[in-house]
């Protein structure tokens, strides 16, 4: 097990950074309960006890699953448009992703759109998914406003990305 040392080797506070082993996920929980309440907070939804949230989050496990479902519509035996859900379980519990979603121009103004994200959402209820999410840009209003048909709300978090160093040059 790797430790990494974040203050100097002579610093009085040191504090050593661990990889958890499988068994002992556990010993993170009550951080992970923590958060669930401070974060909660800032969000408009029912606020939990922590007895509650205890009992509505999953143990951590050291294993990540992950599935892609792909969901098309077809004119004329062609493919014109799709949905291409993920469903994963970082530990926690099962999530899901509408991570595409697209259909030609010409087939577009029919509903096909929301047809797709309608199978999606179906689903993600089917398999007892307890947050999913999708992304677009702000100045979408067309997705905007299908994905809030169906459902999906605006978060008040900021996306932040990461790339490697040597992709941004």
């Amino acid at each position: 097990m790797a430790m990494v040392n974040d203050e100097g080797p002579q610093s009085p506070g040191r504090v050593l950074i661990e990889r958890l082993p499988a068994a002992r996920l556990d010993e993170a929980r009550p951080l992970l309960l923590d958060l669930h309440l401070v974060e909660q907070a800032h969000f408009d939804h029912p606020q939990q006890s922590r007895v509650e949230l205890d009992r509505w989050l999953p143990r951590t496990r050291p294993t990540f699953r992950g599935e892609n479902h792909l969901f098309v519509g077809r004119a004329g035996g062609r493919v014109v448009g799709l949905c291409w859900c993920v469903l994963y379980d970082p530990g926690t519990g099962l999530e899901g992703e509408i991570a595409e979603l697209y259909v030609l121009p010409e087939h577009r103004g029919r509903g096909l759109a929301g047809r797709l994200v309608a199978e999606a959402t179906r689903l993600f209820g089917e398999r007892g998914v307890t947050f999913a999410s999708v992304w677009t840009r702000p100045g979408n209003p067309p997705a905007l406003s299908l994905y809030a048909r169906h459902g999906f709300t605006p978060t008040e978090q900021v996306v932040l990305a990461w790339y490697p160093p040597e992709a941004t040059g």
